[in-house]
């Protein structure tokens, strides 16, 4: 409990330093654009960045979508040591390569690839699906330009709905729903589709914010109105969902919640970290029985 307080302490420290330097900027170039007799008021086209426009930037590894892509560091070991705890990979794999050879993944959610791609590297089949066609075009684009993964991701403008509704009942061994499902509306079924589309024994990862005020300060206060690191409007506090009620709802559905983990993002430096408390996001495995 010590060590807990200790490192929420840490970082509300943090997070207090980060945003003063902020405002201090902010009022810096206030400042100076008043001299320029600049106007410091922009447009609403200026402050909400369609997605036709961040799809251009999906793979800037400096560009807006610079969080998803640091935080591979974290989601893709979840899956490696996720499969390891459950037994299905011998741990022997858990730093080589092609870890991931010989296992079907499915990305809900998907966009420009950015999550599908760093799984199919190692050498997972990997489904990448996303109702968003702009994007999906997206991450074809980016994935003609990696010869050794074009017969490994393969991309679809569909929803959850709509690929459960296909052929592919029990086809998978791994789904991931990394940053969507808090922008879901009926959260249920797309974790009945989900669980659909799981082999017996196949795992679904989950990672998003949590539904606490913790969670809203760094989502939506820090990260898209303060640091600016999101694009305004990415997140709505009233989709997030609340571990316990993703757990019963995956229970629903036959999928025993195996593991909990808890992240956080210190943004000062631009790094995904674990966490010992669930107040800002969390991770879940779970496995369809």
């Amino acid at each position: 409990m010590e060590s807990k307080l200790a490192v929420m302490c840490e970082l509300c420290c943090s997070l207090l330093q980060a945003i003063v330097i902020k405002c201090f900027r902010a009022l810096s170039v206030a400042f100076l654009s008043l001299v320029d007799g600049l106007s410091m008021r922009g447009t609403p086209a200026d402050e909400v960045t369609t997605f036709d426009q961040l799809a251009s930037r999906w793979w800037n590894l400096d560009g807006p979508m610079m969080l998803l892509h640091k935080f591979n560091d974290l989601r893709v070991p979840l899956v490696v040591e996720g499969l390891i705890s459950a037994g299905k990979m011998d741990r022997k794999q858990r730093f080589k390569t092609d870890a991931l050879e010989g296992l079907k993944i499915l990305d809900v959610g998907c966009a420009g690839g950015i999550y599908t791609e760093a799984l199919a590297k190692l050498h997972a089949t990997v489904v990448g699906i996303d109702p968003a066609q702009h994007l999906i075009e997206v991450a074809k684009a980016h994935a003609a330009t990696q010869p050794e993964l074009k017969d490994r991701c393969h991309y679809f403008v569909e929803s959850m709905e709509q690929h459960a509704a296909g052929d592919n009942s029990a086809k998978y061994d791994v789904v991931v729903l990394s940053e969507t499902i808090e922008h879901v509306v009926d959260k249920s079924e797309l974790l009945k589709d989900i669980a659909s589309v799981l082999k017996p024994g196949g795992s679904v990862f989950i990672t998003t914010w949590s539904k606490q005020w913790w969670g809203w300060l760094l989502a939506i206060l820090v990260l898209e109105r303060i640091m600016r690191l999101l694009p305004r409007g990415t997140h709505d506090y009233s989709k997030f969902i609340s571990q316990e009620d993703a757990e019963a709802m995956l229970e629903g559905y036959n999928c025993r919640t195996v593991e909990r983990r808890a992240y956080y993002l210190k943004f000062w430096e631009n790094e995904w970290t674990w966490v010992p408390f669930n107040n800002f996001a969390y991770t879940l495995h779970a496995i369809k029985e």
